[in-house]
C-alpha cells in the first residue's frame, strides 16, 4: 500500500476511555486528533500534542495503527507495552518511543496499563509529492539545522531509546503541567517543548546510549509480579493486605514499595490494590447475577458494601446495581 493511501489512526479508543473516566486527557489537536483545536497557521505540521494520565487497571489499548508524522512519546510514570512490526517491549519511566511516518505500532498488550504518557505527532512530509521529509520552519533556528535533525531520524531507525537517570523528567513534568494553560505564550511553549524534545531524542539516537539496569536487585520486578498475581486471582486480591504486608511479601520496605508503585502503577499500593479488586468485582457483578452487591463486595476484599459502592462509582461512573444492568 502506498503511503498516500494509508489512513491515520483516529484515536477513538483513547477518546472513549476519556469519556468513561478511565484517563485524564490534556491535548491540542487538529483533524481527527482530540483536544483543544489548533487554528490554521498555528504550528504548521503539528497534528497533536498532549498527555494522558491513566490510573488503575485499564480496559482499552491502541492496536496496530499508523500516524502521518513522526511520533515521539515519553513515559513519565507507570508502565505499558509498546510494539512495532519488528520489536516489542514494556515501557517504563524514562522510556522514549520514536515512530516514523506511516510506521505500524501499538500501545497495550492489548490494554494500556496504568501510566502517564506524553506524546506529539509532527508531520514531516513535504506535501508536494516528493519523497523527502522536511520539518516546518518553526523547528530549529535555520534550514541547515532542520536538515541535520531530520538526517538523524532517517539514518537511525531505532524506535526506542532511554532517558538514562531520567534527566528529562523534570522538564517533561513541567511541560505537561502547563500544556492546558491559556495565555498569549501557550503556543510558544508548545513549540519550545517540541524543539527541545526533538533535539534531546536526536542526540540519544546519534549517541548510541547504552541502556543500564535501573533495578539491579530485581525488587521492582518482584513488585510488578506480586500485583499481577492479584490481577489473576480474585481470592488472592481479596485477602486483607496492609501496605506493610505487601512490602513484606515483596521483600522491600514500605517507603520503597510506595515509591516503586508510584513509578510502576502511577498510584499508591493501597489504591492499586483497590483498582484490582474493583475490576474483579465488575466481572463478578456481570457473571454472577445471583450474588448480591454485598456478597460481591465481601468476595473481592472490601470491608463494607458502602465503601465498596463509593469506590465503584468513582471508578466506573455507575453504582454497582446500575453497572450490573448495562450490556
Amino acid at each position: 500500500m502506498k503511503e498516500a493511501q494509508l489512513k491515520a489512526d483516529d484515536c477513538s479508543p483513547l477518546i472513549e476511555a476519556e469519556k468513561r473516566g478511565q484517563v485524564d486527557l490534556v491535548s491540542y489537536g487538529r483533524g481527527q486528533y482530540p483536544g483543544k483545536r489548533l487554528r490554521k497557521g498555528q504550528l504548521r505540521g503539528l497534528r497533536t500534542i498532549g498527555y494522558w494520565d491513566a490510573v488503575g487497571v485499564q480496559t482499552w489499548g491502541l492496536p496496530m495503527h499508523r500516524n502521518e508524522g513522526i511520533e515521539i512519546c515519553y513515559l513519565l510514570s507507570g508502565e505499558t507495552a509498546f510494539a512495532t512490526d519488528s520489536e516489542q517491549c514494556v515501557l517504563r519511566p524514562g522510556d522514549i518511543t520514536i515512530t516514523r511516518p506511516w510506521q505500524r505500532h501499538c500501545l497495550g498488550d492489548p490494554a494500556i496499563r496504568a501510566c502517564k504518557l506524553f506524546w506529539f505527532i509532527l508531520d514531516v512530509e513535504s506535501g508536494d509529492g516528493r519523497a523527502a521529509w522536511e520539518f516546518p520552519s518553526w523547528i530549529g533556528p535555520d534550514a541547515e539545522s532542520r536538515r541535520a535533525l531530520l538526517g538523524v531520524f532517517r539514518k537511525n531507525q531505532r524506535c526506542h531509546v532511554r532517558d538514562e537517570r531520567q534527566g528529562l523528567r523534570g522538564f517533561m513534568e513541567k511541560a505537561c503541567s502547563r500544556l492546558g494553560e491559556e495565555g498569549t505564550l501557550s503556543i510558544a511553549r508548545v513549540a519550545y517543548t517540541i524543539n527541545f524534545l526533538l533535539l534531546e531524542v536526536a542526540e540519544r539516537l546519534s549517541g548510541g546510549i547504552l541502556e543500564e539496569s535501573s533495578d539491579p536487585q530485581g525488587f521492582d520486578r518482584t513488585i510488578r509480579e506480586f500485583f499481577r498475581g492479584l490481577e489473576s486471582s480474585v481470592d488472592k486480591a481479596a485477602e486483607q493486605w496492609s501496605v506493610a504486608d505487601i512490602a513484606h511479601a515483596c521483600r522491600v520496605g514500605v517507603t520503597y514499595l510506595t515509591a516503586s508503585c508510584r513509578e510502576i502503577f502511577n498510584t499508591t499500593p493501597s489504591e492499586q490494590l483497590n483498582k484490582i479488586r474493583l475490576f474483579h468485582a465488575a466481572r463478578l457483578l456481570k457473571d454472577n447475577a445471583e450474588k448480591s452487591v454485598t456478597e460481591v463486595a465481601m468476595l473481592t476484599g472490601f470491608s463494607t458494601s458502602q465503601y465498596f459502592a463509593t469506590k465503584f462509582r468513582k471508578q466506573f461512573g455507575l453504582t454497582p446495581q446500575s453497572y450490573r444492568k448495562t450490556g
